[in-house]
């Protein structure tokens, strides 16, 4: 595997990612890195703080729809802060692969679906992560969610994660203050989805949002203090296991809403 250092081999992390041959690791500095960052067609890139898990490197974006954009491409972050201050969205994923460990993704906002991620037909690892502060803030009259995550069709594990304090304003109808799942599956353990928030005329799952999954199962979790609910599961009840360890309570208005 290739190592390549920004700033010390190349200016920009988006400069390194242009040198691809390999499979390769990009190792980045502390900084505040105003760019956005583009990833397609390559075998597997790893980008990673230069503090390994204490983090320290943020990459804010400077134009597009995403400060991360990836297509069919295997991606690995580790310490790696995405912020955008409210002028984008974090990651989109169009196939391939993404996995989180040690991250943060806060405080990124857009008008469509995953404020925080728009992952569709990928593999999605999210390991001992923050999501927070994110928003989708949508004007159309159609229906709008995924505060934090909007998964469609994807492979999903969520590993001591917190995703919290994401919100969806929409006109109509809003759905998944926290995670939006579009079928695919998932697996969350030991994480917690909390204090997310949907505002509009029509809510289901402040928390989670599951539509017609492929299955689910949520263990040693706690999802709480949602308002719009706290799971919402449009499709086959029983394809969403919620293990006896997970705790589901103090959602506003209901804890576990099968959508009829």
């Amino acid at each position: 595997m290739d190592v390549f250092l920004v700033p010390g081999d190349f200016p920009t992390i988006q400069a390194a990612i242009g040198a691809i041959v390999n499979p390769t690791t990009i190792v980045i500095a502390p900084g505040d890195y105003a760019e956005s960052v583009s990833i397609a067609g390559k075998q597997y890139v790893v980008l990673q703080s230069a503090r390994l898990s204490r983090r320290g490197v943020t990459i804010s974006g400077n134009d597009g729809d995403a400060v991360l954009s990836i297509e069919r491409s295997a991606v690995h972050l580790s310490g790696i802060e995405i912020r955008s201050n409210g002028q984008r969205r974090g990651i989109t994923l169009n196939g391939g692969s993404i996995s989180l460990q040690e991250c943060v993704i806060a405080g990124n906002r857009s008008a469509e679906p995953g404020a925080a991620m728009h992952c569709r037909d990928a593999k999605v690892r999210i390991q001992k992560s923050m999501l927070a502060g994110n928003t989708v803030d949508s004007d159309s009259g159609s229906l709008s969610g995924g505060g934090a995550l909007y998964l469609q069709n994807c492979d999903v594990e969520i590993a001591g994660a917190s995703i919290q304090a994401n919100a969806v304003y929409a006109r109509s109808s809003a759905r998944g203050g926290g995670i939006w799942a579009d079928g695919g599956r998932m697996r969350m353990w030991r994480s917690r989805v909390t204090d997310n928030a949907l505002h509009a005329p029509s809510t289901q799952g402040g928390g989670i949002y599951f539509a017609q999954s492929d299955g689910a199962q949520l263990g040693g979790s706690v999802i709480t203090g949602n308002n719009g609910g706290g799971i919402a599961i449009d499709g086959e009840r029983e394809r969403v296991v919620i293990h006896a360890n997970t705790v589901v309570r103090q959602n506003h208005p209901d804890d576990v809403e099968v959508c009829r």
